[in-house]
């Protein structure tokens, strides 16, 4: 049996979680949550970024050691096409090796291109989470050279040494077609979320909202990216035709950035709700816009399992999504803990919009059903626990794999 301080392996397992950065995304946050909260009586984590940014890095533990490809590289230089990839491999596998990692864990295919190629050059096994259908998330992507990479992560999924993770069965099933794997050899481990952080982080007094309305004036919280599929143009459509339906005042506070902030905000100026939207940027801590907000709204074109939706269920907050992905279908189920609508339908937004200001009864009871299904479904500790379990069973294979 297995000491304090060790892994069934004999030691603590060293784990390298790679990203591109660690910025606000979902896969970012999750990332940061498998690296903070290891168990490090079993393992010893440390990370790896192609760009040294985002906030989550000042979050990470002190003993959480971070590396990062463009701190020995040159931005500004000019490299001929594949040549920044090739060193990204390069640079990686050296740094597996220099600190005798055990397993590699990823998230997104963007990191997957580059750690499927280290790990095997350095012998090691592999994790890697497939956060969205790729029939969506990869094929409408403005990837170069689109067909190569398909076929080097169709290779990367199904390598020897490597396990690959779906956040719900139907990116599994997505995933499984697109690439041409064996839907059987991929795991389903939805995401998690820490119920006690977030609701600690939502009882934060925010800052006072600048804006030509009431403090009564219900509030519509639009949290994510701001890029084309997260359909956020479709929410301000919407609201325009609630405030015309309910013809009582709504204001909408639009949190995050991305390379459709302009175009919104122009869409605003364009439909006459300008003044009721309020684009507050990146915001490290979004929950108490959330929870002061009469709804949660998720717009997108395409989803796989998407943490905004946790985090309203757990805080309590009404929820209303387009139905773009099984996981959503999921989690709020028919209707019992929240609101589907059609994705592009900014008429159906505005309607689930007028019904969660008008039904409040109602609604009060879908969010305690909400909060009951992400305790029992969505728990941060059983998700660590089986993460363990699943990279000391990679561990384990490399001893099989790479004698």
């Amino acid at each position: 049996m297995a000491s304090s301080g060790e892994s069934k392996l004999g030691r603590r397992l060293r784990v390298l979680c790679c990203s591109g950065s660690l910025e606000g995304g979902g896969s970012e946050r999750q990332l940061w949550q498998l690296a903070s909260h290891l168990n490090r009586d079993r393992f010893a984590a440390s990370v790896y970024l192609l760009y040294r940014r985002g906030h989550y890095i000042e979050q990470l533990p002190s003993d959480v050691p971070v590396s990062a490809f463009w701190d020995e590289f040159d931005e500004s230089k000019r490299y001929w096409p594949g040549q920044i990839r090739r060193l990204q491999i390069d640079h990686l596998a050296r740094a597996i090796s220099e600190q005798q990692v055990d397993v590699v864990y990823d998230r997104t295919f963007h990191m997957t291109l580059v750690t499927a190629a280290a790990a095997s050059r350095a012998r090691v096994t592999r994790v890697s989470v497939i956060v969205s259908p790729p029939s969506a998330d990869f094929q409408k992507s403005h990837e170069r050279f689109r067909w190569l990479k398909k076929r080097l992560l169709s290779k990367a999924y199904s390598q020897v040494g490597s396990t690959t993770i779906a956040l719900s069965a139907e990116v599994a099933d997505d995933a499984a077609a697109f690439y041409g794997l064996d839907r059987q050899s991929i795991l389903v481990v939805p995401n998690p979320i820490d119920i006690k952080a977030v609701e600690a982080a939502a009882r934060e007094v925010p800052k006072v909202i600048d804006m030509k309305a009431s403090d009564a004036t219900p509030r519509i919280a639009v949290v994510g990216r701001l890029s084309h599929e997260k359909g956020q143009r479709f929410a301000i459509e919407a609201l325009k035709l609630a405030i015309e339906k309910l013809r009582t005042p709504l204001a909408m506070d639009v949190v995050g950035s991305g390379p459709d902030a302009f175009k919104l905000e122009r869409l605003a100026e364009e439909l006459g709700v300008r003044q009721h939207v309020q684009f507050h940027g990146f915001k490290a801590n979004p929950y108490p816009l959330m929870r002061g907000a009469v709804l949660v709204c998720i717009p997108s074109e395409h989803e796989g399992l998407p943490n905004v939706a946790l985090e309203a269920m757990a805080i309590g907050t009404p929820l209303v999504a387009t139905n773009c992905g099984g996981s959503l279908r999921e989690l709020i189920g028919s209707s019992e803990r929240g609101e589907l609508v059609a994705p592009g339908n900014s008429q159906a937004l505005a309607n689930a919009f007028c019904n969660v200001v008008n039904c409040t009864d109602e609604w009060l009871q879908r969010c305690a059903k909400a909060r009951l299904w992400v305790e029992e479904n969505h728990a941060i500790a059983p998700w660590l626990a089986q993460m363990g379990h699943i990279l000391e069973a990679a561990a384990r294979q490399r001893q099989v794999h790479y004698r």
